[in-house]
């Protein structure tokens, strides 16, 4: 090799050099970049397992609360049932009362019944409103064959009205505020109803009459008085 060469020979070796550190430096540089994406994706990673966790820890809670609330409905549907059935012997034991009542009382007290037909638990209250009365009774029939029976009661008010002898009839006063009190029963029918009465009147007595339909053929007529002092309850 010749002197003139060796510079030459220096020159090449340099860039090498430089070219070896350059891509050593790149090496490293991806090395780290790919350490750093790594740990970010890992990171990521991390917290989307986190999170999942989190919302099927939250779906199992749901599901338990909701098999929780299924269980619930299923008890308070079979508790309403219950109760359902209750109130249906509860029915029927009151309607074999009320027969036997009436079996006793057509006995006892023919007059009060007219063919299976009566009145039964009448109650008057006085209501806030002066001259203003609340009645509560229960219709039934007593026959050995019940069907459906229709009709209209009327009903008459005695009473003293300015010094004078006066009776009040739902026919021709207007005495029932909510109209004619019409009824349609095959066992019973609870019925309540409203009084207007006038300022001043003082009543002595109160009556029901109608006349019982069934299929539409006359089957007979009621009249009963009470007095109206025995009838009249507290306030409610």
């Amino acid at each position: 090799m010749h002197l003139s060469e060796i510079p030459q020979r220096l020159g090449q070796t340099r860039t090498i050099l430089l070219l070896g550190a350059s891509l050593l430096a790149m090496l490293v540089f991806g090395v780290v970049l790919a350490n750093i994406e790594r740990a970010r994706m890992q990171q990521q990673t991390e917290q989307l397992q986190h999170s999942v966790a989190g919302l099927q820890a939250e779906n199992e809670q749901l599901q338990t609360l909701s098999n929780q609330l299924s269980v619930k409905l299923d008890m308070a549907q079979m508790h309403n049932d219950n109760l359902r059935q209750e109130v249906l012997a509860l029915e029927e034991a009151i309607f074999k009362l009320q027969k036997d009542k009436a079996f006793y009382q057509h006995v006892v007290a023919p007059e009060t019944t007219q063919d299976g037909f009566f009145i039964d638990g009448l109650e008057v209250f006085p209501t806030a409103t002066p001259g203003y009365f609340k009645a509560t009774m229960v219709l039934l029939q007593q026959r050995a064959v019940s069907a459906i029976i229709r009709g209209e009661l009327t009903i008459s008010v005695t009473g003293i009205l300015k010094g004078k002898h006066t009776i009040l009839s739902s026919l021709e006063d207007a005495i029932l505020p909510e109209g004619v009190v019409e009824y349609g029963f095959k066992y019973f029918q609870p019925v309540t109803l409203y009084l207007q009465l006038p300022a001043g009147f003082t009543p002595e007595s109160i009556e029901f009459s109608t006349t019982v339909y069934q299929y539409k053929r006359r089957r007979g007529d009621y009249q009963r008085s009470y007095n109206w002092h025995e009838l009249l309850a507290e306030p409610e």
